[in-house]
């Protein structure tokens, strides 16, 4: 220590509160950061939310159009069915 011990002490504490000052500066700095991003990441997850909605009405348009392809399906299965038996109709026609 000098000659005067209290202004020493004061210089110590001056550079002390100076090192907070700038310490704190860089916590708000990095605050500032995280508010911006989190204000990104909100505006995707508006996106990601949306993108869902759409999603799902194309999704549930798909199944409505595989249950008509399922029901188209199931009829070309019947078909050798029908023919069988329209051959026998048409056999029996021309019989007599």
């Amino acid at each position: 220590m000098g000659l005067n011990p209290v202004a020493d002490v004061l210089k110590r504490a001056d550079k002390v509160l100076r090192s907070a000052e700038t310490a704190l500066g860089n916590v708000d700095t990095t605050l500032a950061t995280v508010g911006t991003t989190l204000a990104d990441v909100d505006g995707k997850l508006t996106t990601v939310d949306t993108t869902l909605a759409e999603t799902k009405v194309v999704l549930g348009e798909v199944q409505g159009l595989l249950g008509d392809l399922n029901e188209k399906l199931v009829l070309l299965d019947e078909v050798p069915e029908l023919k069988t038996k329209l051959d026998a109709v048409l056999a029996a026609l021309q019989k007599g």
